[in-house]
């Protein structure tokens, strides 16, 4: 039919792309394997706190993007939430990313900004940070002995020469007010979108599409896994109910240590300190984060980048390339893993460049 588009996959890039369709004036079908719209940004209110939890890890939108940034302002608000990790080492609390409060807290020296790419070209100061912060978390990461990892990853990690502790660079910054889910719910409100849950796509027979589709999940997983599957990490949580108002004073805490099982650990009322009965209320939700070996029915997380899975994904490309009408994209879709304002500007220039080929 004239003017109809399928977007496979409701998570960040294919309802940003559906909605620049149907405002185009495309007919959009939205088909969506789970039961909820949101990919793996999506989130639950927790009934009895309040707590708006992140569950599949916690999710923050940060952009430098003026578009992208446009773009989102249409559906939500943001609370201007500034997001900080800290890192548990040998028992001391240690604020990340790389720079003057760590380096002059854990080498009990006082640098000013000056001094600090002189500190840190020697050796031995590297040497240090790696085995202390990047070494096994890595491992934990990763699932490389720690024998397996380069210590030179030090030397690529950017070093700040201030005592700015907000993880990210990024000047725009915050969790939509309404919550996550109100994002998506506002992308996909227009006349011409039609929203299809459980409802997974698949290639028709010999491969020919009736209409253009957009597609945004595994890209294996589209030709049946044909050459095998590609690699991933994927992530366990255990989330827990605690009994007071605060357990950790932060969202995000990461234990960089081999000694603790998990990588880090979320409290999710952080992320909105605007919500004060949330925020006072005598109860908290904590969630521990686990990474492990993907196996086939995992939630892919993280792609791994090597030589072997590079040339298989290569393989991939090259089907969906021999299909017409059909764009692959996401981070599923093209084995990448895309921040969220990040996946956002590929939608939008894969929308762009659509409506400029069928004008």
């Amino acid at each position: 039919m004239e003017n109809r588009v399928i977007v496979a996959g409701a998570g960040i890039w294919g309802c940003t792309l559906a909605r620049i369709l149907a405002e185009a004036g495309y007919r959009v079908e939205v088909l969506e394997k789970r039961p909820v719209i949101g990919g793996n940004v999506r989130c639950e209110t927790d009934p009895e706190t309040g707590i708006e939890v992140h569950v599949y890890g916690s999710h923050i939108f940060h952009t430098h993007i003026p578009e992208v940034w446009e773009f989102v302002n249409r559906f939500v608000r943001f609370n201007g939430y500034q997001h900080k990790v800290l890192a548990r080492h040998g028992g001391k609390t240690y604020f990340l990313p790389l720079g003057l409060a760590l380096i002059n807290q854990f080498f009990g020296v006082e640098l000013t900004p000056g001094e600090v790419a002189g500190f840190m070209a020697e050796e031995s100061h590297r040497t240090a940070i790696f085995d202390a912060f990047f070494r096994n978390y890595t491992s934990k990461q990763w699932g490389k002995a720690p024998e397996e990892i380069d210590p030179s990853i030090i030397r690529r990690v950017p070093v700040r020469a201030t005592y700015d502790v907000n993880y990210f660079n990024d000047y725009h910054q915050g969790i939509p007010e309404s919550g996550y889910n109100s994002l998506f719910e506002r992308l996909l409100a227009h006349e011409n979108i039609e929203i299809k849950t459980n409802c997974a796509f698949e290639l028709p027979p010999g491969g020919k599409l009736d209409c253009p589709v957009f597609y945004s999940g595994p890209i294996d997983a589209l030709f049946g896994f044909k050459f095998g599957p590609l690699p991933w990490r994927t992530l366990r949580f255990e989330t827990e109910k605690l009994d007071v108002a605060d357990a950790q004073g932060t969202s995000v805490v990461n234990y960089v240590d081999s000694d603790v099982p998990y990588t880090r650990q979320h409290e999710y009322k952080h992320y909105h300190p605007e919500l004060k009965a949330v925020m006072e209320f005598p109860k908290t939700i904590v969630c521990r984060e686990y990474s492990t070996a993907w196996q086939p029915g995992d939630e892919p997380y993280y792609p791994v980048n090597n030589e072997e899975s590079a040339a298989l994904l290569a393989k991939y490309e090259a089907l969906a390339g021999e299909i017409p009408n059909l764009t692959v994209g996401g981070r599923l879709g093209q084995y990448r893993y895309f921040d969220m304002d990040k996946s956002i500007e590929a939608a939008l220039a894969a929308a762009k460049n659509f409506l400029e080929k069928n004008q």
